[in-house]
């Protein structure tokens, strides 16, 4: 009976412990990140590159991401997106708010890496025509959101954010894997034909 107990002390503190590891975490800056690297073997740079473009103007909503830097020689692609977040309410279907956040991918020979930050959290009000729109000038840093709005609120978008991080992420490591479409190779068993000589 001692031994079952402690085997599921021990499962129990290793499941903790790796899910400790993918979650969001403070930079140097003291913000919030979710931070990724990968390794790829095999792939180049060059290659690597490329898909992490690729991934950054098909994979997100249209409208809800931009590119703000693409820098092939040093590796760095750079974007920047937001998302909705509804309020925690079960009652009421209204939005809470946006999150708006950074992405960055770099990469080199045979790996990547890449993280979200920045997040900022700006509320939604009803306007005069009952539409949900965004509280011009309204804008909380995360890192500041614990003092700022409700408790748990704030615990359920942290939730958002990592899920939503988790989710492009994932994304991410499958475009990163897919091999790109060969060009299309003009049919040489067709003749052509001219009528000018004869």
């Amino acid at each position: 009976m001692k031994n079952i107990i402690v085997a599921l002390i021990f499962l129990l503190s290793a499941k903790i412990a790796l899910a400790q590891k993918d979650s969001l975490a403070f930079d140097e800056r003291n913000k919030y990140i979710y931070y990724q690297a990968t390794e790829q073997p095999g792939l180049s740079k060059d290659t690597l590159f490329n898909r992490g473009a690729h991934f950054m103007s098909k994979a997100f909503p249209k409208g809800k991401f931009k590119v703000t830097q693409s820098d092939e020689a040093k590796g760095v692609l750079t974007g920047e997106g937001s998302f909705i977040v509804p309020k925690r309410s079960l009652i009421s279907n209204s939005l809470g708010g946006e999150i708006s956040y950074t992405m960055q991918i770099e990469v080199k020979d045979a790996k990547y890496r890449y993280w979200f930050t920045d997040f900022t959290f700006s509320p939604y009000k009803r306007d005069r025509y009952g539409m949900e729109v965004l509280t011009p000038g309204v804008t909380t840093a995360m890192e500041k959101g614990k003092d700022v709005l409700d408790k748990k609120d704030f615990s359920v978008y942290l939730d958002k954010i990592l899920l939503n991080s988790r989710q492009y992420g994932n994304t991410l490591k499958a475009y990163m894997l897919k091999v790109s479409a060969k060009p299309k190779v003009a049919d040489k068993s067709i003749k052509k034909i001219s009528t000018k000589e004869w």
